[in-house]
């Protein structure tokens, strides 16, 4: 097994851990507040990591992250916009799929060839976030039209986290933390901006910091993650690894929430064990 694709396994984990406590958190105070806050906890991760990785900065690899944070804060702004107008069982998939499809087009667009095993892997990503999504057998007729409005926007904010795992991908090894920092403050200020624009607070209920710096610290490790599989690995395959993050988001849902599965997501989280079990073995 490569282990790149361990790691990038890893970083699945720790973003689907970190979407569900920015999920729980978002429910006692606003999305983009919870967002925002989290970044503070999230450069604390980087800046207690950068004593024990030491590396060079390169100003190619500091314009590629800058490029990777503004896509990253705007892509948030767009996640929040597709999932206020629309349901969450249509917006998700939406979104996954997008942002899976352009960093695997840019890997294989650069030379990348898959194994068959991989591929097969890849197949089964898309499949299992869609799966994953289903809470229900289907959505009630007045929900129909919010459905097909929400597409676009959620095409959008697809594509700004597919830019945004595509331009860290360009990160070279040896740089250090310095680009994850860099990529990270550019984020928060997109954000930032977005937000007094709306003039919406800032800061959230302090009943939501916990969870909030708590999202943004396993982000931050995932971001890592991500960025050292992807320096070691297949952009297309460690992308797909990325990917199936819902899996972990449902089934911490379960767990700690006791929320009940549908049928589809069971089937889902086992082609989501299937996906990543074939791409690291491929």
């Amino acid at each position: 097994m490569n282990s790149a694709y361990l790691v990038a396994g890893l970083g699945s984990v720790s973003y689907g851990a970190g979407d569900f406590c920015g999920g729980v958190a978002a429910r006692r105070g606003g999305a983009a507040a919870i967002t925002f806050l989290s970044g503070f906890a999230a450069l604390a991760v980087l800046f207690a990591g950068l004593p024990w990785t030491p590396g060079v900065i390169r100003a190619a690899d500091m314009s590629w992250a800058a490029l990777a944070g503004a896509c990253g804060g705007l892509g948030a702004m767009l996640i929040y916009r597709a999932l206020a107008i629309g349901p969450v069982s249509v917006a998700s998939p939406v979104l996954c799929n997008v942002g899976l499809a352009l960093p695997v087009l840019v890997g294989i667009a650069l030379g990348e060839r898959p194994s068959a095993l991989a591929v097969t892997g890849l197949a089964l990503a898309p499949l299992s976030i869609v799966l994953l999504a289903q809470s229900s057998a289907g959505l009630p007729a007045e929900e129909r039209g919010r459905a097909r409005r929400v597409l676009w926007p959620a095409i959008s904010a697809g594509l700004a986290a597919g830019c945004f795992l595509v331009f860290f991908g360009r990160v070279e090894s040896g740089s250090g933390l310095w680009p994850l920092i860099l990529g990270r403050s550019v984020g928060m200020t997109v954000l930032a901006l977005g937000v007094l624009t709306w003039r919406k607070p800032l800061v959230p209920p302090r009943a939501a910091w916990s969870l909030a710096l708590t999202a943004g610290a396993l982000d931050s490790l995932a971001n890592v993650a991500y960025v050292a599989a992807v320096q070691r690995g297949s952009m297309s395959l460690v992308a797909a690894l990325v990917s199936l993050a819902p899996a972990t988001t449902v089934l911490l849902a379960r767990v700690l929430l006791h929320e009940r599965w549908s049928p589809p997501q069971r089937a889902g989280f086992a082609a989501a064990l299937a996906s990543g079990t074939l791409i690291s073995r491929g």
